[in-house]
C-alpha cells in the first residue's frame, strides 16, 4: 500500500495521516486474524468487505482458494486410496469362491462408498465366439439387494456397446424411459449413469453399471476405473478356480470308477483267499491236502516274493524273490517291523493302523501296495496278505505273496506322461508362431523335441534328442532330418510322413532311428506342420518319446506296418 506524502506542518493532513494509519492497522489486524484461522485449518473463513477490497486481502483470499484446492485434491486422493485399500481387503479376504456372492459384496460396498443409489454387475459369458453375452450376477438399489436376471448381447444398448468399445460411458442427460429400456437399476430414473468395463490386459470380463441421483464427480469416476481392474482380476481368478474344480470333479469321477474296479478285484481275491483258507483247514486232517498245499507254496516261492510276519507285523522270514525286490538281506530285516518297507505318510495314516488289526483278526487283504527299498526308492508290489490260523482259528502268522510290478508301473507312468505331452503339443500347434525353446518348461526334458524347416533341415533340437541320438546340438543344426534314418525303415513310411506334412496334417507313428555311433533307438511320436497366415508350410515340429523296450517297440511297429501296408520287421 502506498502512503501519501504529508506535510506535518498542516493539522488537517496530520489528522488524515492518523486516519490512514488507523485504517491500515485495522486491515493488518483483520489480515492477522484471517491468517490465524487458516493456520487452524479453517479454510472456509470469509474476509470482511474492507479486507476483501484491499490489496493484502485479495492476496490472502487467493492464497486461501489455492490451499482449499490443495486440501480438496488431497482429500480426494485419500478417499480414493482408502477405498482401494478397503476393496483390496474385500477381494483378498473373501473366503467364498462363489461368483455371485463375491459380486454382491463388491457392488453393495461400492454403491455405499461412492454415494450412488443403484448398480448392477454383468459377467461376460463366452459359450462360443458367436454366442457371447453379458449375464447379470448382482443388482443393488436403495440400500437393498435386488433379484434380477438379465442377459445383454454384445453391442446391445449402452452396456453391450461398452464391451465392444472397452471404454467407459458417463451420461447426465438421462431419458425418462432409460431404466426400463437399457438398465435394470430400478423404476426411478437416475440423474447420472456411469458404465465401466471390467478389464484385465485389454480383455473384458464384465461390466459394472452405476446410477446416482447426484452427478458422479470425476475423481469418483477415476476411482471406479482403477477398482474395475481389481474386480476383473478377481472375476478371472474365480473363473479359473471354477474351471480347475470342474477338471478335478471329472478326475474324481474317473478315480471312483477305478476304485470300483479295484474293489471288484479285491472281492475276487478275497473269494480266492477264502477257498485257500478252507483248503488249509482241511490240511490238518488230510495229508494229501498238506502235500498239495506244500507243492503250491513251492511253486509260488519260485515265481513270487514271499514274506512271513507275526500277527503284530514283525518279520519272521522271507524268500530271495522278496529280498531282491526290497534290496535287503534276511539278516537286515528279520525281527524288524513291516513298516520298514512302508513310506512314512502311509505308516502315519489311520488306515495302516486298522490294516494290521484286521490281519490279526483273520481278515485277508490284497491289492497293489506302495513300498520303499533299502535305497529309499519307491517300488510297487501286487500282493496278498494271508492270515494263517491254527486248528482253533487263532491267527499264528501272516504270509504275504507278492509280485514286483515296479517296472510295469514306471512304464505306464512314462507312457502316460509322454502321451499327455504329445497331446499338449497338438493343442498348441495351431499357433502361427511356435517356439520350442520357450515351451521346454511346458513339455519337460523327457520329451524328444525338434524343429525342421520346410525342406527337412533341422533348425532346433533339445538336449533329450542329443542324448538318445548321440549327436551334439551343434552337429544337428542345419543337417537334414534323414541323418537319423535307419536302413530297416522303408522309404514308403517317410513318403507318407512327408505327404501328411505337405498337406498340413499331423503324422503319428513309430520309427526306428540310427544314432551317431551306428546303434539304433525306437521312438513313438507325432510330426506337426506349422503354417503361416496364408497357409504356407513354415516348418514342422517333432515330439517323441523313447521306447526302451525293444520287443515292445518292434511289436508296436509291426502293428503300424500292417495298417499302412508296409514291410514287417523280424
Amino acid at each position: 500500500m502506498k502512503i501519501p506524502f504529508i506535510d506535518l506542518g498542516n493539522s488537517k493532513e496530520i489528522a488524515t495521516l492518523k486516519t490512514e494509519i488507523e485504517h491500515l492497522q485495522k486491515q493488518v489486524a483483520e489480515a492477522s486474524g484471517f491468517i490465524r484461522e487458516i493456520e487452524n485449518g479453517n479454510l472456509q473463513i470469509e474476509a470482511s468487505i474492507e479486507l476483501n477490497n484491499s490489496e493484502i486481502g485479495t492476496t490472502l483470499i487467493s492464497m486461501r482458494k489455492h490451499l482449499l484446492k490443495i486440501a480438496q485434491e488431497e482429500s480426494e486422493r485419500t478417499w480414493a486410496n482408502t477405498g482401494l485399500a478397503k476393496f483390496s481387503d474385500i477381494l483378498r479376504n473373501k473366503k467364498s469362491l462363489d461368483l455371485r456372492s463375491l459380486a454382491d459384496e463388491i457392488l453393495m460396498n461400492l454403491i455405499k462408498y461412492i454415494g450412488a443409489n443403484q448398480g448392477m454387475i454383468f459377467i461376460l459369458e463366452e459359450e462360443s465366439q458367436q454366442e457371447a453375452y453379458l449375464e447379470s450376477v448382482a443388482c443393488y438399489a436403495y440400500d437393498r439387494k435386488k433379484f434380477l436376471n438379465k442377459r445383454v448381447l454384445l453391442g446391445e444398448g449402452l452396456t453391450g456397446q461398452c464391451v465392444l468399445e472397452k471404454q467407459t460411458i458417463y451420461l447426465t442427460d438421462i431419458p425418462n424411459d432409460y431404466v426400463e429400456i437399457t438398465s435394470g437399476l430400478g423404476e426411478s430414473t437416475p440423474r447420472a449413469v456411469f458404465i465401466c468395463p471390467l478389464l484385465v490386459n485389454e480383455k473384458v470380463f464384465g461390466v459394472i453399471e452405476l446410477g446416482s441421483f447426484e452427478e458422479i464427480q470425476v475423481y469418483k469416476q477415476e476411482f471406479i476405473i482403477k477398482l474395475a481392474e481389481n474386480i476383473a482380476s478377481s472375476i478371472k481368478n474365480v473363473k479359473d478356480v471354477e474351471k480347475t474344480q470342474n477338471l478335478l470333479n471329472m478326475s474324481q469321477m474317473q478315480s471312483e470308477a477305478l476304485r470300483a474296479q479295484e474293489e471288484e478285484m479285491r472281492q475276487n481275491m478275497e473269494e480266492m483267499q477264502a477257498t485257500q483258507e478252507e483248503m488249509e483247514r482241511k490240511g490238518t486232517e488230510l495229508s494229501s491236502a498238506i502235500a498239495e498245499s506244500e507243492s503250491i507254496i513251492k511253486g509260488l516261492n519260485l515265481k513270487m516274493g514271499i514274506i512271513e510276519f507275526t500277527p503284530e507285523g514283525k518279520i519272521l522270514t522271507a524268500n530271495q524273490n522278496f529280498l531282491k525286490s526290497v534290496n535287503y538281506s534276511l539278516s537286515d530285516i528279520r525281527g524288524q517291523m513291516h513298516r520298514k518297507f512302508v513310506p512314512e505318510e502311509i505308516v502315519a495314516s489311520a488306515e495302516y493302523q486298522t490294516f494290521w488289526s484286521q490281519l490279526a483278526a483273520g481278515v485277508s487283504n490284497s491289492g497293489i501296495f506302495k513300498h520303499i527299498n533299502s535305497e529309499g526308492k519307491i517300488i510297487w508290489l501286487n500282493a496278498v496278505y494271508n492270515p494263517i490260523v491254527d486248528g482253533s482259528g487263532k491267527v499264528v502268522k501272516v504270509t504275504k505273496f507278492a509280485s514286483d510290478i515296479t517296472a510295469e508301473r514306471e512304464r505306464e507312468e512314462q507312457t502316460k506322461k509322454a502321451l499327455e505331452e504329445i497331446k499338449l503339443l497338438k493343442d498348441v500347434a495351431d499357433e502361427t508362431v511356435f517356439n520350442l525353446k520357450v515351451r521346454e518348461d511346458v513339455f519337460g526334458m523327457t520329451t524328444i523335441l525338434s524343429e525342421s524347416d520346410s525342406f527337412g533341415n533341422i533348425i532346433y533340437a533339445n538336449s533329450k534328442l542329443a542324448e538318445v541320438s548321440k549327436y551334439s546340438m551343434d552337429e544337428m543344426i542345419g543337417k537334414p532330418h534323414n541323418i537319423f534314418r535307419h536302413s530297416d525303415m522303408p522309404k514308403e513310411l517317410f513318403a507318407l510322413l512327408w505327404k501328411a506334412i505337405q498337406k498340413g496334417e499331423t503324422f503319428n507313428g513309430i520309427v526306428k532311428n540310427k544314432a551317431k555311433d551306428g546303434s539304433h533307438y525306437w521312438v513313438e511320436g507325432c510330426f506337426i506342420p506349422i503354417k503361416d497366415e496364408k497357409g504356407n508350410l513354415l516348418k514342422y515340429v517333432g515330439a517323441r518319446y523313447h521306447i526302451q523296450n525293444e520287443a515292445l517297440a518292434l511289436s508296436k511297429y509291426n502293428e503300424q506296418a500292417k495298417k499302412l501296408a508296409l514291410p514287417i520287421l523280424k
